[in-house]
C-alpha cells in the first residue's frame, strides 16, 4: 500500500499506463483503492493521506499456524501496529508490524483470488475489516468509525469463506 496526496492524480498512471485493474475501493474510515494485475485480489493499494510514501508491504504465509506463530513473536517483541483481523475485501487474515525501516509489514494468510470475467468492482461499505485490525495509525475519529463499521458487520452476520491452496487442508469428518 502506497500513501498518496490524492488518489485521483495517481490512479491514471497505475490503471492506464501500467494496466492495473480496479478491484474495489473504500471511502470510510479512509479513502483507498485496491488494484490487481493477476488473480490475486490486489497487488497494489493506494491510500489517500496527503503525502507520498510507503504505508506497508504484505507477505502471505502458507498456513494459518505460520501466521499465528509470527503474531506471537511480534506481540512478544511489542512491534504489532495493527492487531490480528480479517479484511472484508480480500478475506486475508493478517496483522501488521512496525518494521525497522519505519513502514509496516502486513503478515497474512488465506487471501482471495478473483476472476476478472465475474468480478464486479464495489465500494467496501462495511469498512476494511470483518473483525480485528485495530489500527494504531488512525486518528481517534477514524478509529471510532472503523470500530463502528466492524460492529455493523458483526450485527449483519457478515462472513467470508476461507481460501486455501490445494493440499493445504484436510476436510473435517462429518457424522
Amino acid at each position: 500500500m502506497l500513501t498518496v496526496p490524492r488518489i485521483d492524480s495517481v490512479l491514471p498512471f497505475y490503471r492506464d499506463v501500467l494496466g492495473f485493474k480496479l478491484s474495489d475501493y473504500a471511502l470510510r474510515p479512509f479513502h483507498a483503492v485496491f488494484l490487481h494485475v493477476n488473480a490475486r485480489h490486489h497487488s497494489l493499494a493506494l491510500l489517500e493521506t496527503g503525502q507520498a510514501g510507503l504505508h506497508h508491504l504484505m507477505i502471505e504465509a502458507l498456513s494459518v499456524d505460520d501466521l499465528g506463530k509470527a503474531y506471537d513473536a511480534a506481540l512478544e517483541r511489542r512491534c504489532v501496529s495493527v492487531t490480528l483481523g480479517r479484511h472484508t475485501n480480500d478475506h486475508m487474515m493478517s496483522f501488521y508490524a512496525h518494521s525497522p525501516s519505519r513502514f509496516m509489514v502486513e503478515y497474512g494468510w488465506g487471501g482471495r483470488s478473483i476472476d476478472d470475467a465475474r468480478w464486479a468492482v464495489q465500494e467496501m461499505v462495511h469498512g476494511p475489516s470483518l473483525w480485528g485490525h485495530e489500527r494504531s495509525w488512525l486518528n481517534d475519529e477514524q478509529r471510532a468509525e472503523a470500530r463502528r463499521l466492524r460492529l455493523q458487520v458483526a450485527v449483519a452476520g457478515e462472513r467470508a469463506p476461507v481460501h486455501v491452496a490445494a493440499g493445504e487442508y484436510d476436510e473435517a469428518a462429518r457424522g
